[in-house]
């Protein structure tokens, strides 16, 4: 405990460091007297999952006259981690990008609210139900929708040819799909689950397709065990996927991008239940793969006929800190952020949709049947680690990827977290 709290500070230290570095060299002077004021911003799109963030910054700093929009990238896991504290610090960023549902209540005693903001951007009238209600915490809008992304199947055209197969539509033909393709040579799923994250995908939609929304939602609220029946019944047909052979080895050391991506990209396996930014990564110039002609999607398949479709993602956002020196500046960038223009570049670079109302041509044939598929799903649901506290996230996260390592010791390893689980809500003092 004292070695990750030891590690936090440092990484709070470090992005201190370089925003005040930042103050400096980003301060923009138009003409004698006219000195551009800094806002400052911290986020997480870097890497595979930098989307269009910086041509956005520069679009609003070249189009506004009195504020400096600095925007410093944090690496995805460190983020996670370091939040808390970068928040309460006195030296706070103004505005930081973060997940909407239970990772942002988790910290809204830190963060300022913006009605006035959703309303100047036309997102009262314009963004969807979903998002609307995803952003609304105790009737105030506490962060700004930049991103809407969809947990699919995303699949290699040419390995599906060969092995003869279709895209399923429920469970049974999806374990005949994997048979097919294991007896043709390949590896019928990939997973990589080295940053935890990605593992969640498949407990989710296992058990929001066997036990429904509702007792979803009571097992992230702390109301139900995971040592519960219906949860164990989740873990036993991913088990059963693991058992068949159906996923690549050892998915706790491979990465998400660089590993199960890759290994749909380069034809090693057919198919990886992942975020529409995978679009972005195969779109970028190292694979500039053609969708629905290289790489095509389905959705999750039905388990239970009787049972709703289900919408599974994450709406990534920003938020104002309460402690923000530019209030007025980061409230500018907001609107600007917020903008139909910004947004859609922010989609083109990340393969989100956007989180308002938008012209159906915007976007790909593949991902119009995506969004037919959003919108006729009964609930959209927030993944795993968005729709529990972070403490409790962080050991549904560890549970998973000891699942995959040991499947079968998940009696125990399920018993086991469940009580660490239980614990922690204890002690958080919901329950």
């Amino acid at each position: 405990m004292a070695v990750r709290r030891l590690i936090r500070y440092g990484v709070v230290l470090l992005i201190m460091a370089v925003l005040a570095g930042c103050g400096t060299t980003n301060t923009n002077t138009l003409e004698p007297g006219n000195v551009k004021k800094k806002v400052t911003l911290l986020h997480y799109f870097s890497g595979a999952l930098s989307g269009g963030v910086q041509g956005m910054v520069e679009t609003f700093n070249q189009r506004n006259s009195k504020y400096q929009l600095v925007a410093t990238p944090l690496d995805h896991e460190a983020y996670k981690t370091s939040i808390k504290d970068t928040l309460a610090s006195p030296n706070s960023p103004d505005l930081y990008s973060y997940w909407a549902g239970a990772r942002t209540r988790s910290v809204l005693d830190n963060l300022e609210s913006f009605d006035d903001v959703w309303e100047t951007a036309g997102l009262n009238r314009d963004a969807s139900k979903a998002v609307t209600e995803a952003c609304t915490y105790n009737g105030k809008k506490y962060i700004l929708p930049v991103t809407q992304h969809y947990v699919g199947f995303f699949y290699n055209k040419k390995v599906f040819a060969a092995a003869g197969v279709q895209p399923p539509s429920n469970w049974n033909e999806f374990l005949s799909v994997c048979e097919r393709l294991k007896a043709n040579g390949v590896t019928p799923i990939a997973l990589g689950a080295k940053e935890k994250w990605p593992a969640q995908f498949w407990f989710d939609y296992l058990l929001l397709y066997t036990a429904g929304y509702e007792y979803r939602q009571q097992l992230m609220e702390g109301k139900i065990s995971y040592a519960d029946a219906p949860v164990r019944k989740a873990f036993d047909l991913w088990a059963e996927l693991i058992d068949k052979g159906y996923f690549n080895d050892r998915p706790i050391d491979v990465s998400w991008d660089r590993g199960a991506n890759e290994a749909v990209y380069k034809g090693d396996a057919a198919m990886t239940l992942m975020g529409t930014w995978i679009i972005g990564n195969y779109s970028d110039d190292s694979h500039n793969w053609r969708q629905g002609e290289d790489y095509d999607y389905f959705p999750f398949p039905i388990l239970d006929e009787k049972m709703p479709r289900y919408a599974l993602g994450p709406i990534d956002g920003l938020v104002l800190s309460r402690q923000a020196v530019q209030k007025e500046g980061a409230k500018e960038a907001l609107a600007y952020l917020a903008s139909l223009e910004s947004l859609k570049a922010m989609s083109r670079g990340s393969g989100a949709f956007v989180p308002r109302r938008v012209e159906p041509e915007f976007y790909s044939p593949l991902q119009q049947r995506m969004l037919k598929d959003i919108d006729t799903a009964q609930q959209w649901v927030f993944n795993y680690d968005l729709s529990t506290p972070p403490q409790v996230a962080a050991e549904g996260l560890n549970l998973f990827v000891e699942f995959l390592d040991f499947p079968q010791q998940r009696e125990y390893i399920i018993t086991r977290s469940a009580k660490k689980i239980e614990k922690v809500w204890k002690e958080s003092g919901v329950i």
